[in-house]
């Protein structure tokens, strides 16, 4: 077999597998990231999470968030660090 056909069959293996891990990852719902932003979290909750970061206690906010939406850590450390970024602190 010659190396440039060689080469084509790799190439060809290579997308078919990133096309199937990506339909795969398409048709169970794992594209991304889903979350409750702070904001539409009750007041006072929100106030303890902005309380903690205005301490410099991100990994306090994170669990404030995680015991009040009962979210896993990605989704509460990417919420509670959206909130941080939109509120500039």
């Amino acid at each position: 077999m010659s190396p440039f056909l060689r080469l084509l069959l790799i190439l060809a293996l290579a997308v078919l597998v990133w096309w199937v891990v990506t339909s795969y990852r398409a048709s169970r719902g794992t594209t991304g990231t889903t979350f409750t932003p702070v904001e539409d979290l009750a007041p006072e909750v929100r106030n303890t999470i902005d309380a903690a970061l205005a301490r410099g206690e991100l990994v306090g906010a994170i669990r404030h968030y995680r015991a009040a939406t009962g979210a896993g850590p990605k989704e509460s450390k990417a919420a509670v660090e959206t909130h941080r970024w939109k509120s500039g602190a």
